[in-house]
């Protein structure tokens, strides 16, 4: 079984599921729609995160760490697989998923999602690896692992990232993660 927990700050309302975390005293919360497992919805939905990995997804470590000529930007999705992979994993509606980390011979983590069953890698950010030798080299390397946020809490830029997939999703702060937006001030 996964490592992950992932699915603590998670839970299903209705037809729609929502997302929360803890921001100051308060939640951050997004609702939205979930998607059934299927290889169409994970190519499709999959693209339309693609689409939509900008810089401001990026986390401040990667662009710190890493100057603007270094090589590394010169390939596409670079830094993006933290974002790419836990948006995906929470758009789709199972428990058939599980986020893996390698590194690379550098020791640079890069993330992507398995099938707990198949084994299938559902990898969206795989062309920032040079060759495909490099690539490989990073899966050998892999095991299931949680987010590293606090108690594996996510990330505000999965929220920002699911809205651009899902611009129909709600987003807002409130003290009780359960309760409905109503007339709060939905944000973006």
């Amino acid at each position: 079984m996964t490592a992950s927990k992932h699915n603590k700050w998670l839970i299903e309302f209705g037809s729609k599921h929502r997302l929360f975390r803890k921001s100051g005293k308060k939640y951050d919360v997004i609702e939205f729609e979930r998607y059934s497992y299927t290889e169409g919805h994970m190519d499709a939905v999959g693209n339309l995160i693609k689409e939509n990995l900008t810089d401001d997804l990026l986390s401040k470590n990667i662009t710190d760490k890493y100057p603007p000529n270094d090589a590394r930007w010169n390939y596409p999705y670079f830094g993006h697989c933290v974002p790419a992979t836990f948006s995906l994993l929470y758009l789709m509606n199972t428990d058939e998923l599980e986020p893996v980390r390698g590194e690379d011979a550098s020791g640079e983590g890069h993330w992507w999602i398995r099938d707990t069953n198949s084994k299938q890698k559902y990898d969206l950010t795989y062309e920032q690896f040079p060759t495909h030798r490099a690539l490989e080299e990073v899966y050998a390397t892999g095991k299931p692992r949680g987010y590293y946020g606090f108690g594996e809490m996510p990330a505000s830029r999965f929220f920002d990232l699911i809205q651009k997939v899902q611009p129909k999703s709600k987003r807002w702060i409130t003290e009780n993660y359960n309760d409905n937006p109503g007339d709060l001030l939905t944000f973006l």
